[in-house]
């Protein structure tokens, strides 16, 4: 697992060419994002046009109140062929992704947060998977900046809280982070997206995956499919962030979800 360096410098022009029919639809929600941002998006051309996938890239960018930003200023003048979508108001991480979906044209989307890294190879696997999975959803594993393991998925404990599996398995994990998803849109549709009752973040990623189950769908890991999630990172939010307090999302999740949560291991 190789480290990769987060050092700010100025990224080539990305360059995303425009297709009737796009396969793929990558939906990038921001708020605030720093310039960690440049390198996802050029990271992200790179893995596109290494792959050969004809897709499509929608940016939906959620203004910032407190520094008054938008990250997509900066993608407008660093890229050709995005399309970027400015909120009137923070939607939060849910309410984004499902604006972002909803004018999604292509049967498969793909929700990549804006601090994820991707290399040629990873969105053709991620995508192969899909379609062996079909109507599922399909997840990478994490990984830090550093090249250590953030996740291989998460388990979900009695008391809502969650925990990182650290192994590679193939049932020992309940969920994996929307940071990367790859899932058919009908799903996203169908499912009514990710609920509102979240904003701004945190739980509708687990929420949905339950959802789902109920649906008879699921969640499946690809091991082999490592990218890097800069999360809290300092060019992630674009400061130094600690970890958001999550409690009232977390008290709806396991008021939604008690019975469920009945069954769950304590630690």
């Amino acid at each position: 697992m190789t480290a990769v360096s987060l050092t700010a410098s100025p990224a080539p022009r990305a360059t995303f060419a425009w297709t009737d029919t796009p396969e793929l639809s990558v939906v990038i929600v921001t708020y605030g994002t720093g310039h960690v941002l440049e390198r996802t998006v050029t990271d992200l051309a790179s893995a596109l046009d290494g792959d050969d996938l004809d897709a499509e890239v929608i940016v939906v960018d959620n203004p910032d109140p407190i520094r008054g930003t938008w990250a997509g200023d900066r993608i407008a003048l660093a890229t050709d062929g995005v399309r970027l979508v400015r909120a009137s108001e923070n939607l939060g991480f849910g309410g984004g992704n499902d604006l972002g979906v909803s004018i999604a044209r292509a049967s498969l989307v793909c929700l990549l947060n804006p601090d994820v890294f991707l290399q040629p190879g990873d969105l053709r696997r991620l995508v192969d998977a899909a379609r062996r999975h079909d109507g599922d959803i399909v997840a990478p594993a994490m990984l830090w900046p550093d090249g250590t393991v953030q996740e291989f998925g998460f388990r979900l404990l009695a008391d809502g809280s969650t925990r990182a599996v650290e192994q590679p398995t193939d049932d020992g994990y309940d969920y994996c982070s929307a940071a990367c998803w790859l899932l058919p849109k009908a799903l996203f549709d169908e499912l009514d997206g990710f609920d509102e009752a979240y904003h701004p973040a945190y739980y509708e990623d687990v929420d949905f995956v339950l959802r789902a189950r109920q649906r008879g769908r699921t969640i499946h890991l690809v091991h082999d499919v490592q990218v890097v999630h800069a999360a809290h990172s300092e060019l992630s939010s674009g400061w130094t962030e600690a970890v958001p307090d999550v409690s009232r999302q977390r008290s709806v999740f396991v008021e939604r979800w008690a019975d469920l949560l009945a069954g769950r291991p304590t630690e």
